[in-house]
């Protein structure tokens, strides 16, 4: 009988920690008004007012607005949600990731694309568990051009001691 209260007390205290920590919410949420990172308009990074569609000026896209907003469900996983405004509506654009200057198997990877709705905005999502050293460029398809970055501005993800994230600079 004693083996079993014993048994009976160890099952509910192993349920009470995990609904605990199921139930707690994410490990880290960083989001809203203090994102992971905030992107850099191309052509105010230095040395990039001629690339592109800069003109010459470091103010071009100086309307487009980027962040990275980062949940970590459990230990180890983060949900990266990507936010950009001030895009031309309706024009097509896809999210770039690369890592500590070595880009994956050789090239950049596409996150995803979409479609800048009528205010100019697109979203974009992404899983990783290992977020260190990546960066990212918002391009426009047609051309493929960089509009915004955290890569060459030198914002790569940090994995910081409390596992949250922030960019390198």
């Amino acid at each position: 009988m004693r083996s079993a209260l014993t048994t009976a007390a160890i099952v509910a205290a192993l349920m009470l920690v995990g609904s605990a920590q199921a139930g707690g919410g994410p490990v880290t949420k960083q989001n809203g008004s203090s994102p992971v990172l905030n992107f850099t308009p191309i052509c105010a990074v230095a040395g990039y007012a001629d690339y592109g569609l800069c003109g010459g000026s470091t103010s071009t896209f100086s309307g487009v607005g980027g962040k990275l907003n980062a949940i970590q469900p459990k230990l180890g996983t983060y949900n990266f949600e990507f936010l950009f405004s001030g895009l031309t509506p309706a024009t097509e654009y896809k999210l770039m990731a690369t890592r500590n200057a070595v880009p994956f198997g050789g090239t950049w990877v596409e996150v995803g694309r979409a479609v800048a709705d009528a205010a100019g905005a697109v979203t974009f999502s992404m899983v990783t568990t290992d977020p260190a050293g990546l960066g990212f460029d918002l391009n426009r398809v047609a051309g493929d051009i960089t509009i915004t970055t955290s890569w060459w501005s030198g914002q790569k993800l940090v994995k910081n001691a409390n596992t949250t994230l922030s960019p390198a600079v």
